[in-house]
Protein backbone atom coordinates (compact mmCIF):
# COMPACT_ATOMS: atom_id res chain seq x y z
CA UNK A 1 0.00 0.00 0.00
CA UNK A 2 1.46 3.75 -0.84
CA UNK A 3 0.28 6.55 1.09
CA UNK A 4 0.10 9.43 -0.25
CA UNK A 5 2.58 12.61 0.88
CA UNK A 6 0.55 14.98 2.21
CA UNK A 7 1.79 19.07 2.66
CA UNK A 8 2.55 19.40 6.11
CA UNK A 9 0.88 21.88 8.01
CA UNK A 10 1.38 23.78 11.15
CA UNK A 11 -1.26 23.96 14.22
CA UNK A 12 -3.30 26.98 14.57
CA UNK A 13 -6.18 28.08 16.24
CA UNK A 14 -8.72 30.69 14.89
CA UNK A 15 -10.66 32.66 17.33
CA UNK A 16 -14.51 33.63 17.67
CA UNK A 17 -13.85 36.45 15.23
CA UNK A 18 -11.24 35.27 12.76
CA UNK A 19 -11.21 33.61 9.51
CA UNK A 20 -12.72 34.72 6.01
CA UNK A 21 -15.41 36.79 6.46
CA UNK A 22 -18.06 36.56 2.96
CA UNK A 23 -21.60 37.52 2.73
CA UNK A 24 -23.25 35.41 -0.49
CA UNK A 25 -26.84 35.15 -1.14
CA UNK A 26 -28.36 35.56 2.45
CA UNK A 27 -25.39 34.57 4.41
CA UNK A 28 -22.55 34.88 6.29
CA UNK A 29 -20.03 32.86 5.85
CA UNK A 30 -16.53 33.06 8.25
CA UNK A 31 -14.29 30.28 6.88
CA UNK A 32 -12.19 29.47 9.76
CA UNK A 33 -9.99 26.61 8.44
CA UNK A 34 -9.34 27.37 4.43
CA UNK A 35 -7.90 24.26 2.96
CA UNK A 36 -4.39 25.66 2.78
CA UNK A 37 -4.38 25.99 6.39
CA UNK A 38 -5.20 22.30 6.55
CA UNK A 39 -3.11 20.48 3.71
CA UNK A 40 -5.78 20.18 2.23
CA UNK A 41 -7.66 17.85 4.41
CA UNK A 42 -10.50 19.93 5.12
CA UNK A 43 -12.10 23.28 5.40
CA UNK A 44 -14.26 24.38 8.27
CA UNK A 45 -16.82 27.25 8.15
CA UNK A 46 -19.12 28.85 10.51
CA UNK A 47 -22.39 30.28 8.38
CA UNK A 48 -24.74 32.65 9.97
CA UNK A 49 -28.34 32.35 8.59
CA UNK A 50 -31.74 34.14 8.40
CA UNK A 51 -35.08 32.42 8.28
CA UNK A 52 -35.97 31.18 5.23
CA UNK A 53 -32.15 30.44 4.03
CA UNK A 54 -32.04 27.82 1.68
CA UNK A 55 -29.19 26.85 -0.94
CA UNK A 56 -30.06 25.43 -4.09
CA UNK A 57 -30.72 21.57 -4.34
CA UNK A 58 -27.20 20.87 -5.25
CA UNK A 59 -24.90 17.68 -5.34
CA UNK A 60 -21.34 17.08 -4.09
CA UNK A 61 -18.92 15.27 -6.65
CA UNK A 62 -15.52 15.72 -4.92
CA UNK A 63 -16.25 16.84 -0.94
CA UNK A 64 -18.38 14.83 1.57
CA UNK A 65 -19.71 17.36 3.71
CA UNK A 66 -21.37 17.79 7.61
CA UNK A 67 -23.10 20.14 8.94
CA UNK A 68 -23.32 20.97 12.90
CA UNK A 69 -26.00 23.19 14.02
CA UNK A 70 -25.05 25.45 17.06
CA UNK A 71 -28.17 27.00 17.24
CA UNK A 72 -31.28 26.98 15.48
CA UNK A 73 -33.55 24.62 13.56
CA UNK A 74 -32.99 23.50 9.53
CA UNK A 75 -35.03 21.08 7.56
CA UNK A 76 -32.78 19.11 5.13
CA UNK A 77 -33.46 17.25 2.10
CA UNK A 78 -31.42 14.52 1.22
CA UNK A 79 -32.05 12.58 -1.63
CA UNK A 80 -35.34 11.47 -1.15
CA UNK A 81 -35.45 11.97 2.70
CA UNK A 82 -36.25 14.64 4.96
CA UNK A 83 -35.05 15.17 8.21
CA UNK A 84 -34.85 17.53 10.79
CA UNK A 85 -32.10 19.10 12.78
CA UNK A 86 -32.43 21.33 15.72
CA UNK A 87 -29.24 22.97 17.86
CA UNK A 88 -26.80 20.11 18.73
CA UNK A 89 -27.59 18.15 15.90
CA UNK A 90 -25.02 16.72 13.52
CA UNK A 91 -26.21 16.13 9.56
CA UNK A 92 -23.74 13.96 7.26
CA UNK A 93 -24.29 14.64 3.46
CA UNK A 94 -22.25 12.18 1.69
CA UNK A 95 -20.94 13.16 -1.73
CA UNK A 96 -22.66 12.17 -5.00
CA UNK A 97 -26.12 12.83 -2.98
CA UNK A 98 -28.35 15.70 -3.73
CA UNK A 99 -29.06 17.87 -0.83
CA UNK A 100 -30.37 20.98 0.39
CA UNK A 101 -31.63 22.59 3.66
CA UNK A 102 -34.25 25.65 5.05
CA UNK A 103 -33.52 27.26 8.17
CA UNK A 104 -36.98 26.70 10.11
CA UNK A 105 -36.08 29.02 13.05
CA UNK A 106 -35.16 33.19 13.40
CA UNK A 107 -31.83 32.57 12.96
CA UNK A 108 -29.67 29.77 12.57
CA UNK A 109 -25.70 29.08 13.11
CA UNK A 110 -24.05 26.56 11.72
CA UNK A 111 -20.42 24.40 11.46
CA UNK A 112 -19.88 23.57 8.04
CA UNK A 113 -17.25 20.65 7.33
CA UNK A 114 -15.81 19.47 3.89
CA UNK A 115 -13.45 16.66 3.48
CA UNK A 116 -11.28 16.88 1.45
CA UNK A 117 -10.85 20.72 1.44
CA UNK A 118 -11.20 23.36 -1.18
CA UNK A 119 -15.02 24.19 -1.89
CA UNK A 120 -14.97 27.18 0.50
CA UNK A 121 -12.80 28.87 -2.58
CA UNK A 122 -16.38 28.71 -4.50
CA UNK A 123 -17.87 31.28 -1.93
CA UNK A 124 -15.06 33.48 -2.63
CA UNK A 125 -15.83 33.54 -6.28
CA UNK A 126 -19.36 34.39 -5.62
CA UNK A 127 -19.42 36.20 -2.40
CA UNK A 128 -17.61 39.54 -1.70
CA UNK A 129 -15.92 40.58 1.52
CA UNK A 130 -18.90 41.27 4.65
CA UNK A 131 -18.98 44.36 5.80
CA UNK A 132 -19.79 42.79 9.32
CA UNK A 133 -20.14 39.32 10.69
CA UNK A 134 -23.99 39.53 10.57
CA UNK A 135 -25.92 38.06 7.78
CA UNK A 136 -25.80 40.50 4.62
CA UNK A 137 -28.70 42.92 4.08
CA UNK A 138 -31.11 41.65 2.06
CA UNK A 139 -30.91 42.29 -1.83
CA UNK A 140 -32.92 44.09 -4.83
CA UNK A 141 -31.75 41.26 -6.62
CA UNK A 142 -32.79 38.25 -7.59
CA UNK A 143 -29.49 36.01 -7.10
CA UNK A 144 -28.05 34.75 -10.57
CA UNK A 145 -28.34 31.44 -10.52
CA UNK A 146 -26.51 30.50 -14.03
CA UNK A 147 -23.57 32.26 -12.85
CA UNK A 148 -23.82 30.37 -9.81
CA UNK A 149 -24.41 27.26 -11.52
CA UNK A 150 -21.21 28.39 -14.13
CA UNK A 151 -19.03 28.59 -10.94
CA UNK A 152 -19.85 25.84 -9.29
CA UNK A 153 -19.28 23.28 -11.60
CA UNK A 154 -15.39 24.40 -11.70
CA UNK A 155 -15.68 22.73 -8.17
CA UNK A 156 -17.59 20.03 -8.75
CA UNK A 157 -20.72 20.65 -7.73
CA UNK A 158 -23.77 20.43 -9.71
CA UNK A 159 -27.05 22.58 -9.14
CA UNK A 160 -30.14 20.37 -9.62
CA UNK A 161 -32.88 22.79 -8.52
CA UNK A 162 -34.50 25.72 -6.43
CA UNK A 163 -34.19 25.83 -2.60
CA UNK A 164 -36.53 24.57 -0.40
CA UNK A 165 -39.72 26.69 -0.07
Amino acid sequence: MTETAQPATSPFVAGPQDGLALWYLDVLKLVKAPAARTGGQMSVAEEVLPEGSSPPLHVHRREDEALYLLEGRLTCQVDDQVLAASAGSFVWLPRNIPHTFRVDSPTARVLVLCVPGGFEAFFSDIGRPAARHTPPPASEEPPDLAAMARHARTYGVELLGPPMA
